[in-house]
């Protein structure tokens, strides 16, 4: 017997005790990724119904929430009941790779929290190294052997039907009820700023804000930032540079940078510590929620205009007074 035919030989008897020892190892990992995907969509649900979601784009929306937790759910009740395995595990391979680019970008982009699990806020880094990162890996690794992406064979008619008659049910009862059911805007703890509402009323803010006495008189141009907004650490170099170079101060117009909640500070400050510009805060009265940045102008603490998300230039600020 040659060499290659002995190796065949040994690889043959050694191939069930493999086999077997990937696909256990397989379970392990697609029960893992599955109770992690059960939990964020829990998390997620609670985070729907219980608090508005704002949004700068359609990928952190309140309609791409109603349409991702479903899905989450289902994918992770899939991973748990071990049907249809290879495909299951196919698709388990596919969503974290996306979620693994998606945490990245908030990671590199600065983003306080990934978002995955609702109103707990976990660092992105954290979740990226991990959660995702390893399950990633882990689900590479330990592949199902010996099973085919799709049927035949079929799972026994029980366990088929077991699994997809509940889950059904719970899909079709928690898509409306997500639809159906969304958050109030205004409660005891939090409310949510809707700045465009503000034009030609004194800003409601005014006595939330721990310098509002300052911005009360004059001209105020007023920049409400988050310290992990990434839109925010590039508005604020440039609107710092704009009162510098047109003086502002010195032709009676106050410029001021308002941190909202939450009030953790990052590593690097957002705001300079050199700033010309006053400083301050919104209050802990309650969670305000607004889309950053957000500059407003007053007169007297009467708003002229409002931009959100936005970053006018000092020209569009000028032509808001009329000037």
């Amino acid at each position: 017997m040659d060499a290659l035919t002995k190796t065949r030989d040994f690889l043959g008897a050694k191939e069930p005790a493999y086999r077997d020892m990937m696909n256990k190892a397989n379970k392990v990992v697609m029960v893992a990724a599955g109770v992690m995907l059960l939990a964020a969509s829990v998390l997620k649900t609670h985070q729907l119904l219980t608090e508005p979601i704002l949004s700068k784009d359609f990928w952190e929306s309140w309609l791409f929430f109603v349409i991702q937790i479903p899905l989450e759910l289902g994918l992770s009740i899939w991973l748990l009941s071990g049907l249809f395995r290879k495909a299951a595990w196919l698709v388990a391979v596919v969503s974290f790779g996306i979620f693994i680019a998606v945490t990245l970008q908030k990671g590199l982009t600065g983003v306080e929290s990934c978002g995955c699990f609702g109103r707990v806020h976990v660092n992105p880094w954290i979740t990226l190294l991990t959660i995702d990162i390893p399950l990633f890996i882990a689900l590479l690794v330990f592949r199902p052997v010996g099973y085919k992406l799709l049927p035949p064979p079929w799972p026994s008619a029980k366990h088929f039907f077991s699994v997809a008659v509940p889950t059904f049910i719970v899909l079709g009862i928690l898509v409306p009820v997500l639809v159906f059911n969304k958050a109030p805007e205004t409660t005891e703890d939090y409310e949510v700023l809707d700045a465009s509402e503000w034009t030609g009323d004194e800003m409601p803010l005014l006595d939330h804000i721990d310098i509002g006495d300052i911005l009360r008189d004059g001209i105020s141009f007023i920049l409400f930032y988050h310290h992990d907004c990434p839109d925010c650490r590039v508005a604020i170099p440039m609107y710092e540079q704009m009162a510098r170079d047109y003086e502002v101060f010195e032709q009676g117009i106050q410029f001021a940078f308002i941190k909202g909640p939450p009030f953790e500070e990052s590593e690097e400050p957002i705001v300079p510590a050199d700033t010309i510009c006053y400083t301050g805060q919104l209050d802990e009265e309650k969670e305000w929620i607004f889309l950053s940045p957000l500059m407003v102008v007053t007169v007297d603490g009467i708003v002229m205009k409002s931009w959100e998300v936005q970053t006018p230039s000092f020209e569009e600020i000028l032509e808001s007074l009329g000037g």
